[in-house]
């Protein structure tokens, strides 16, 4: 059990994920023992606490079935070498799912029109895109392409990023769990160790808003049953201050 938690152990893992992960190994595996176990082996650490001040507005309408709406956010990173990358990451908000990271030099409208052209060809077309007003997602380029769907965008308000939560959610996950962790000796390392952690993301990584299974057990069971729950409801947006 230690061994497998010091496997498990990463930044951005804490010991509830832990317990979602091996509770398919151990089966009737108790959380209380693995936050014992957590803490005996070193692995808690202290996270900053940030107070939530409610803004009275409201949050654009939140996903309440897959393909419902979809999320998209670029990050960057530095190569060993002295590239700088650009990454895009596409999630499905419903699912949990992580639709694809791209990882380049540059990303144009154009380029971004095929990276979403390949998705809506492999998981179907999404109501909604959830962006926020960078110029690769308001422009011509893809406006033009959108109305040939039936996709449509959704801006968050500008200097509003808890608006488009779950992609900062992954974002931050990604910064905390690989990127500031992996070294890229260059674009092709960068793109196969960021492939590997999609793939662990949505295959392995529990996620507790889904009663800490994989999105891609998720996305199964709610696509076999039919039945789009839980409902995920808008609620007020929030500002964090440290």
């Amino acid at each position: 059990m230690k061994k497998r938690l010091m496997e498990i152990a990463r930044p951005g893992i804490g010991y509830r994920l832990a317990w979602g992960t091996l509770r398919k190994e151990f089966p009737g595996l108790n959380p209380k023992r693995v936050y014992r176990l957590w803490k005996e082996l070193g692995l808690s650490k202290k996270r900053r606490r940030y107070r939530k001040i409610r803004s009275g507005q409201t949050v654009p309408t939140q996903a309440e079935r897959p393909n419902h709406v979809w999320c998209m956010d670029f990050g960057w990173d530095w190569c060993l070498n002295g590239t700088k990358l650009k990454l895009l990451v596409v999630k499905d908000e419903f699912t949990r799912e992580w639709l694809h990271v791209e990882v380049a030099t540059s990303l144009t409208s154009a380029k971004l029109v095929k990276i979403l052209t390949s998705l809506f060809d492999a998981y179907g077309e999404p109501e909604f895109l959830r962006s926020d007003n960078g110029p690769e997602f308001i422009s011509r380029v893809l406006a033009v392409w959108l109305s040939t769907t039936k996709a449509r965008s959704r801006f968050i308000k500008p200097g509003s990023p808890w608006q488009n939560g779950h992609a900062e959610s992954l974002m931050s996950r990604l910064r905390a769990e690989i990127l500031d962790v992996e070294v890229f000796y260059n674009l092709a390392d960068a793109q196969v160790k960021l492939s590997l952690f999609r793939k662990f993301y949505n295959e392995e990584r529990p996620n507790s808003a889904i009663g800490y299974l994989t999105p891609s057990e998720f996305a199964a069971q709610v696509r076999s049953s039919g039945r789009a729950t839980p409902s995920l409801r808008s609620e007020p947006a929030t500002t964090r201050e440290s």
